[in-house]
């Protein structure tokens, strides 16, 4: 059936509904009440003249109607645009899309704007509300080549991360493959539908799915200019080339950020220059080099200040033996300042290992804090650095039960990560 003539259909049911009026009423003189039926069921297609003459028995001029809502359409969707580009919304298209439930009139088209407007709840934050909305419009997805179907995929896959849900995202993806109902999207759409799979997939340390959707998602803006969705691509990249241990490419997708950056003065702010030069300065950490680790890791702070990127430095200080200069961070960064648990973990033991005089007591006191929520939050690298070093303060303790224990976390994690690697 034509999708047209079913929102038609639908239409001329809910507004003689709201009117009050029966199918007699309606149909009389036009068509039998039994063809009506049909017609609000979307079971026929009628010609066009007869839906003229339903929709003017209501009162409503059709062909007004339909360019009003055409032309609100077009500008839910350049909103929408808007939002996948990361731009700011002007104070005029928040109040329309935020007063979504007067834009329309036909059904298929109020879900559209709520879908939109769900979007823009998750982009100020709003993730609970966008969640309640999203699961009023799920039961009405047909999952089909339609407009609804790509936006819901789209919009939910986005939620999904705002949760930090990246094992549900990808395992919807492996169970549904609902990449290809996005065929029908615009390029850009289904590049950041690429981009939020390639994220979840690298967080769920699937990283071959991970490097076949960031390539997807870099294939389909070749032709397009998004500077700014370009750099979150280089980044991402280079993130899974590094977890692949292919450092080479990792830098060299770096750099290609880097360059954009200079030449691109739009996208020239101190967090995209702070987050590149984290990332090139853990991959340098992952190759054991550390003094150029730690001179990315105070670029970093230089743009912008990131507690992230601090834990990093301190980390990458403590591994060059650079006691003096970790020392001063801890100084500068008191624990006080830390509010994310992994933060706030590593900057304890961190400073504990610092000490002179370790205790069984002491370090087991942290180890009981800090490794269970690594292992539980899937920080398998954090766990393969933190527990052979606590292995190595116990062994001098000579309490080689516990050292024993830190070597079989650290092997629990390292075969967590092989398991998933190689999947």
């Amino acid at each position: 059936m034509d999708t047209q003539a079913q929102q038609w259909g639908q239409f001329i049911k809910y507004t003689r509904q709201q009117q009050k009026l029966k199918q007699d009423d309606v149909a009389f003189g036009i068509c039998t009440p039994s063809y009506l039926s049909r017609i609000e069921n979307g079971l026929v297609m009628a010609e066009y003249a007869l839906y003229e003459l339903l929709f003017e028995r209501l009162g409503i001029n059709l062909a007004e109607t339909m360019q009003s809502e055409k032309d609100s359409l077009q500008h839910y969707e350049f909103i929408y645009e808007k939002l996948l580009s990361n731009e700011a919304l002007s104070d005029d298209e928040i109040k329309v899309v935020k007063t979504h439930k007067e834009s329309f009139q036909l059904f298929e088209h109020q879900l559209i704007a709520k879908l939109i407007y769900s979007r823009y709840l998750l982009s100020i934050k709003a993730d609970q509300q966008a969640r309640t909305l999203l699961n009023e419009v799920a039961p009405f997805i047909s999952y089909k080549n339609d407009r609804k179907t790509t936006l819901y995929l789209a919009i939910t896959a986005f939620a999904h991360l705002s949760f930090l849900e990246f094992e549900e995202l990808a395992a919807r993806e492996d169970d549904s493959f609902n990449a290809q109902l996005m065929v029908q999207a615009s390029a850009f759409e289904q590049a950041n539908y690429h981009y939020h799979l390639a994220f979840a997939y690298h967080r769920s340390y699937q990283m071959q799915k991970a490097l076949v959707h960031i390539e997807k998602a870099a294939l389909h803006i070749q032709h397009l200019y998004k500077p700014l969705f370009q750099l979150k691509l280089y980044s991402m990249k280079g993130v899974i080339f590094n977890d692949l241990h292919r450092f080479h490419e990792a830098l060299r997708e770096y750099e290609a950020g880097l360059n954009l950056l200079d030449q691109v003065a739009s996208i020239q702010t101190p967090f995209q220059y702070s987050s590149l030069h984290n990332n090139i300065a853990y991959c340098y950490e992952c190759q054991k080099d550390f003094k150029q680790a730690c001179h990315h890791y105070a670029l970093a702070q230089h743009y912008e200040e990131d507690l992230h990127a601090v834990i990093n430095w301190m980390r990458a200080t403590y591994q060059l033996d650079d006691f003096s200069q970790l020392q001063t961070l801890l100084e500068t960064y008191e624990a006080s300042r830390f509010s994310v648990p992994h933060h706030m973990y590593q900057r304890a033991l961190l400073s504990y290992a610092c000490e002179g005089a370790h205790t069984i007591a002491g370090l087991k006191q942290l180890e009981e804090q800090a490794f269970p929520h690594f292992d539980q939050q899937h920080y398998y690298a954090l766990t393969l650095f933190y527990a052979p070093l606590w292995a190595r303060f116990y062994e001098k303790l000579h309490a080689y039960k516990q050292a024993s224990h830190c070597y079989q976390l650290a092997l629990h994690a390292s075969e967590k990560i092989r398991a998933r690697m190689s999947s």
